[in-house]
């Protein structure tokens, strides 16, 4: 949808700041959706709640972003919308607490010691970086090419099935996993170098 080289995280997140950009909105809804959803769903967090969830950091930024500087030596944005979510969670729970009543270790945010919710955040955010670099090698790689990828390195099948299911040689199949891997930690390196 949107490609990784045309908009840099520090140029996305200025224009965010003017709420008369729609694109730049649509830009950063793709980019943080899913990561903020499965935060959502390893806090415990499933269903339509998890929605509700994205929708409140949203909005919690759709406040906050107007007038908006980047300044990465102040800290990192993903430090922040961190506090954004981790905040829109404890507010759900909140409301469910009062509303049911729920047992003590949900009333607690659930999210056991901050050492563990950051590790958990930064598996996510790991995981968005992987998850937009995957959408530009899709853009660049062939069919067959990301079939083997996908039974090889996703899958874990072995070499010689991929190679029958797909009608490669098994040399097609290394060549195809040791080309997307250099190409996704390529562009992963320069996401994160982008982001400061």
């Amino acid at each position: 949808m949107f490609s990784h080289s045309t908009t840099t995280h520090g140029t996305l997140l200025a224009r965010v700041s003017d709420p008369t950009d729609a694109t730049a909105w649509a830009e950063f809804c793709a980019q943080y959706e899913e990561m903020i959803r499965a935060f959502a769903r390893r806090q415990g967090v499933f269903g339509s709640s998890a929605d509700d969830i994205v929708q409140d950091v949203l909005m919690s930024l759709t406040k906050a972003m107007p007038g908006f500087e980047y300044n990465p030596a102040k800290g990192k944005f993903r430090s922040y919308l961190k506090t954004v979510v981790v905040r829109a969670i404890f507010r759900l729970r909140e409301r469910d607490r009062r509303a049911s009543s729920l047992d003590e270790h949900h009333a607690d945010g659930g999210s056991g010691d901050e050492t563990s919710l950051e590790d958990v955040w930064e598996e996510e955010w790991r995981q968005q970086h992987l998850r937009r670099a995957m959408r530009v090698v899709e853009s660049e790689f062939n069919a067959t090419d990301l079939k083997c990828f996908q039974a090889y390195v996703v899958e874990g099948a072995e070499t010689a099935d991929v190679a029958a299911r797909l009608g490669v040689s098994a040399d097609q199949v290394y060549s195809a996993k040791h080309r997307i891997l250099m190409r996704l930690r390529s562009i992963v390196a320069a996401q994160v170098e982008d982001e400061g």
